[in-house]
């Protein structure tokens, strides 16, 4: 039942209960009776008996079975109940024809006061209990309220006893009837604060427990009023009153049932339905998991045998999904995979054929084919749902899947052959990204050349076979080289020099760039510093920063740590940084803080290709800003990349900010980032990235390459 019907079942026990006290008030005149003992003694021993039932079902349902589960507020009512059931016991020992059992039976005195503090001494308890927060406890912590109710409980009957029996005089005077009726206006009174507590408390949230409680409440209420305005001990208004009571009781034992048995029941059936889910979906996207997916898959292989039909299993990932977690954070990232998901099942021809494998990687099977050309209509389908952005919270965000295909029989006839080379299709379609691919055989030998260079990235490290590369920075205005930029390369010995696009994306996909990039930070600040112990004119060395080496634990601390073991001053190192890096604006202002207090110089690479902003230039401590190739290559031909080169120096120059191009080649190029005040280049046209020792040469020729600026300025 949800807490809403919980709801409206309590508002509707609460009305059942005013109009049927409602109309018993109405009709009372006409059905009033006083009965003779002997025909209401049965009657009421009776109902004694079911509340005293009730009250030590209470206790028992309480606190005595589930203990695994026991709370505050069933422990003290539990022993709450044990003083209840002990007054009802005296109660129902008080009446006629008890007399064998306790000499003072039949008098009317004795379970009128019984009745009356019973009622009270409930009501308080139970106000106490329930307006105060609930909170689980041990189960070796029932033995103190347990012996404590006990003992109150029996020490309470003997009091009420003991007074009766020795005041006989007190129990006639308008005194005791003062004091009766005050008794039972009390107990109204903590019944109503009850109920409203209680409701005050849980606003916001009303278990069905606490619901259970309250309908108990309200019968209680009404069986107070009852017995008030009864005339006698054994009138109709007393039944009524017992009878709301009994009534009270069976809802505040079904609340506690509900706490001890059935919630923790449902719970579990809970859990253990969410555990078998789990077990086979996704938790995120709802797909179902590789687990499903290699049952479905064999499921779907014996049917094509059996059918001789073809099928297909399609693998795709996001492309470069990790830069967007780096970027945007995982919670945006998330959602993505949520909006693909179901972008995925909306294309698909059985929907429950989508599969999560795991990150950002899902797999569809494509039964009953009668030729590929369908398998490949449906991957043209599902790249094309990516030409459109996925709207999240009023922002677009546009990407892109690579994706890789196998078929049976072609391609394999088990799980996992035809799993791994839809995998090894998909990574054919990543080296261009935006793409699909169906699995050729020499795919299988590409796959395996990669695996190979992801593990021989680790021993290169070690084994030395990275160098640096350096490629000046000229200053336009005089031709003087100001800086160089280290750019690393891997002199693989099987293959010779390999170019960073070939490794760089691999050791971010893998994180070996971490240390990767903490040892070409360390090597060209050593070799800066060695230059300048050989009497070289001291220069700034810019090194690329890398997104997880920028959100690495102390970035700061290693960059300090590498400085000092170099001994070179900071004011000659330049930590480039990409657009990208500063999309998460509050943590690259306080990082860039902290890395110009060192002293560091900061540059923004590649600017004008990522996610460009002028609240970041306006928020951020750089120095510079490095125009990509991309705008430098044809700014002599296309006028597009002409105006931004041109806007960039602008807005660079009213920033304050120092421009420099990239990729200069030619001197009409040089001649044209002159007019637009940018102040450095770089490029093939001063110098192709050579070793250290050639830069050293090469920086001792600097009045030739002064002449080659100054020729090209006029």
């Amino acid at each position: 039942m949800t807490i809403k019907r919980a709801e409206l079942k309590t508002i509707g026990v609460a009305i059942a209960a005013g109009l049927s006290f409602a109309i018993m008030l109405l009709l009372r005149d006409s059905i009033y009776a006083v009965f003779e003992f002997q025909d209401y003694l049965p009657f009421q021993t009776i109902i004694k008996f079911f509340s005293f039932a009730m009250c030590f079902s209470i206790v028992f349902l309480g606190a005595v079975f589930f203990v695994q589960t026991l709370t505050r507020q069933r422990l003290l009512s539990a022993a709450l109940f044990i003083v209840i059931g002990l007054l009802e016991l005296a109660d129902m020992l008080s009446l006629w024809g008890m007399s064998f059992l306790y000499r003072d039976a039949g008098n009317t005195y004795n379970y009128g006061v019984i009745s009356s503090v019973g009622q009270l001494v409930m009501a308080l308890g139970i106000f106490i209990i329930f307006t105060r927060d609930d909170r689980q406890v041990r189960a070796s912590a029932r033995g103190v309220p347990f012996t404590l109710a006990l003992v109150g409980g029996a020490l309470l009957c003997a009091s009420v006893r003991f007074v009766m029996h020795e005041f006989p005089e007190f129990m006639e005077s308008n005194a005791y009837d003062m004091i009766h009726n005050a008794m039972r206006m009390l107990t109204l009174g903590l019944l109503t604060m009850s109920i409203i507590m209680v409701m005050y408390r849980h606003r916001e949230a009303r278990p069905q427990a606490l619901l259970l409680i309250i309908q108990s409440l309200i019968f209680l209420f009404f069986a107070n009023i009852a017995l008030m305005i009864s005339r006698t001990a054994w009138d109709t208004d007393m039944i009524v009153g017992y009878l709301y009571n009994l009534v009270g009781y069976y809802y505040l034992l079904r609340g506690i049932y509900y706490v001890t048995i059935e919630e923790p029941h449902r719970q579990q059936k809970q859990a253990e339905e969410r555990i078998n889910f789990l077990a086979y979906h996704d938790e995120l996207t709802g797909l179902s998991n590789r687990r499903l997916l290699r049952e479905r898959l064999d499921s779907e292989l014996t049917r094509a045998r059996s059918s001789g039909k073809k099928m297909a299993v399609i693998l795709l990932d996001i492309d470069r999904f990790k830069t967007i977690n780096d970027t945007l954070g995982h919670s945006v990232g998330d959602e993505i995979l949520v909006a693909v998901a179901g972008r995925l099942q909306s294309i698909v021809p059985y929907p429950e054929c989508v599969f999560r494998m795991g990150g950002d990687e899902f797999t569809i099977i494509l039964p009953y084919l009668r030729t590929t050309e369908e398998a490949t209509a449906t991957a043209e389908a599902v790249m094309r749902l990516f030409h459109s952005p996925i709207m999240l919270q009023d922002a677009e965000y546009h990407i892109t899947i690579s994706l890789g295909i196998s078929f049976y029989p072609d391609n394999g006839d088990s799980v996992d052959v035809l799993v791994k080379n839809a995998d090894v299709a998909m990574y054919s379609a990543k080296a261009q990204r935006n793409d699909f691919k169906l699995f050729a055989p020499q795919m299988n030998e590409r796959a395996g050349e990669r695996l190979r260079l992801e593990n021989d990235l680790r021993k290169a490290l070690e084994q030395r076979q990275f160098v640096l590369m350096y490629q000046p920075l000229v200053e336009l205005e005089t031709g003087r080289v100001v800086g160089v930029e280290a750019l690393v390369r891997w002199n693989y010995p099987e293959r010779g020099m390999i170019p960073p696009g070939e490794f760089i994306p691999l050791s971010e996909e893998t994180g070996f760039i971490l240390p990767l990039g903490e040892w070409v930070l360390s090597e060209a600040c050593r070799q800066n510093r060695q230059w300048q112990d050989e009497g070289i004119p001291p220069i700034i060395v810019s090194v690329n920063l890398s997104m997880r080496q920028f959100k690495q634990y102390q970035l700061v601390e290693r960059v300090r740590a590498i400085l000092m073991e170099t001994g070179l001053e900071a004011k000659y190192l330049e930590l480039e940084i990409t657009e990208s890096l500063t999309t998460e604006v509050d943590y690259a202002v306080e990082t860039l803080n902290k890395l110009k207090a060192l002293g560091v110089r900061i540059s923004v690479d590649d600017f004008g290709t990522g996610y460009s902003s002028l609240v970041y230039l306006k928020k951020l401590p750089i120095d510079k800003l490095k125009i990509d190739r991309s705008f430098v290559s044809d700014i002599l031909h296309d006028n597009n990349d002409a105006a931004i080169v041109s806007t960039i120096a602008a807005m660079a120059k009213h920033l304050k900010l120092r421009i420099t191009a990239e990729g200069v080649e030619t001197m009409d190029q040089l001649e044209f980032l002159k007019e637009q005040h940018c102040e450095e280049a770089q490029g093939f046209y001063f110098s192709e990235p050579i070793p250290a020792l050639e830069f050293a040469e090469w920086i001792q020729t600097q009045g030739s390459q002064k002449n080659k600026v100054q020729l090209a300025l006029g």
